[in-house]
């Protein structure tokens, strides 16, 4: 995979879209903090008087239920934002329905491979760290194998791992490459991401896009 190809080719993409790509998100982040505020565990920091207190405070498990669902909805509702770039990279058009029909048509694979891939990894990470780093590396691309194939949720695990296979460093290094930029952010205020957000997505797309076409 030629790294410095896919950026550049991801760089003219997004030239004169940025507004098309970011504001699906801009509306997946408000929806993520509308549900944290009305549904996410409530904590008062005024009340605290020491941080002993703030240490040791304790949520209930429907509070982490709770913040898990939050979680696995927002994922969802992002993978039909993945849909809408990949038809974007391929395409060169923006068509906001891929996102509504994605989520309608997929929800139930989604959500089964990111429960997976979340007890694989954290499984993983809780023996050693580097395996769970591997181990989600190959799991990486499961979103993108259920919105663009057939492919079942549970089916998703296996296929993304054969699909990574001799691929795991190098994407690794691919989305490594992008640091600089975001050690910037802090010096723009900030301002550097509605550039950088655009540009590593889109990357991200074009990555797999030409992935599945070398497999294939």
């Amino acid at each position: 995979m030629n790294r410095s190809e896919i950026k550049n080719l991801a760089k003219e993409k997004i030239k004169g879209k940025k507004w098309d790509i970011l504001w699906p998100l801009l509306v997946i982040s408000f929806i993520s903090s509308a549900l944290s505020t009305l549904f996410g565990p409530k904590i008062d920091l005024t009340a605290m008087e020491s941080l002993e207190e703030l240490q040791n405070i304790h949520f209930s498990f429907g509070q982490y239920g709770i913040s898990s669902l939050i979680t696995i909805i927002i994922s969802v509702i992002t993978a039909g934002y993945t849909k809408y770039l990949l038809n974007y990279v391929r395409t060169g058009k923006f068509n906001t329905d891929e996102i509504i029909n994605t989520i309608k048509a997929k929800w139930l694979d989604l959500l089964i491979a990111d429960v997976l891939v979340t007890i694989i990894v954290a499984a993983l990470s809780m023996l050693f760290v580097i395996p769970g780093i591997i181990a989600g590396l190959a799991l990486a691309m499961t979103t993108f194998l259920i919105i663009d194939k057939d492919v079942k949720g549970h089916e998703s695990i296996k296929e993304s791992a054969e699909l990574m296979k001799g691929h795991k460093w190098d994407y690794f290094v691919f989305h490594l490459s992008f640091i600089g930029w975001y050690l910037l952010v802090p010096f723009t205020l900030g301002i550097l991401l509605i550039w950088l957000v655009p540009y590593v997505n889109v990357a991200t797309a074009i990555y797999y896009d030409k992935l599945i076409s070398k497999k294939n």
